[in-house]
């Protein structure tokens, strides 16, 4: 995991074979971690994450967004086309984080920017 601080916005990139634990116990860290951060948007890219991850997993991981990151006022997920399922998003959008999931990141950016 790698996390940039760019111009607008917070970049955390994830690449490997997390178990759900380890990504579950990343979701919380960013949590804490982004407090200090000098933005309120962020930019996860799980392109380079091998690891499949179940309806329910997935699920859970949206849960744990929504509780860690709350304080985020946007979130944006990239993953590849042939993982976009939304369970994540719809988890934790239901609980009131600004998620959204792409498979593009320059649309993903643009969301990020732009005004409320």
């Amino acid at each position: 995991m790698s996390v940039t601080q760019q111009r607008f916005y917070t970049r955390v990139a994830v690449t490997g074979e997390p178990t759900f634990d380890q990504l579950l116990a990343l979701v919380h860290l960013l949590g804490v971690d982004s407090d200090s951060w000098k933005h309120d948007v962020l930019l996860v890219d799980l392109r380079k994450v091998a690891t499949p991850f179940s309806n329910e997993e997935q699920f859970a991981i949206g849960q744990a967004a929504a509780t860690s990151l709350s304080h985020m006022r946007r979130i944006a997920s990239v993953v590849p086309t042939d993982r976009i399922t939304r369970i994540s998003e719809k988890a934790a959008r239901r609980d009131g984080t600004n998620v959204l999931v792409f498979v593009d990141e320059k649309e993903a950016l643009a969301w990020l920017q732009a005004d409320d």
